[in-house]
């Protein structure tokens, strides 16, 4: 009785440092799309259901420009340090 309870509250934890792991990053993943213009103006469509903008001249700006047509993943991760 006493190793359910043990092996019970670690897999308790353990599920609870995963659930908080995910929710520490975000990912989307898809084709990048844009015509000449919205790409030159920082639109990118991610398949059909989002849209990213971003600061032209940017270095994300140059990346999602160099990818417009491939699938891409974009994981969005809660910095750590201090800047």
């Amino acid at each position: 009785m006493r190793r359910i309870v043990v092996v019970m509250a670690a897999a308790a934890v353990l599920i609870a440092a995963l659930a908080y792991a995910a929710q520490q990053s975000f990912t989307i993943r898809g084709r990048i799309g844009a015509t000449d213009q919205e790409a030159q103006e920082g639109y990118f469509a991610l398949d059909s259901q989002t849209m990213i903008v971003v600061k032209p001249g940017s270095e994300i700006h140059q990346y999602l420009r160099a990818k417009v047509g491939q699938r891409v993943r974009i994981t969005i991760d809660q910095e750590t340090g201090t800047e």
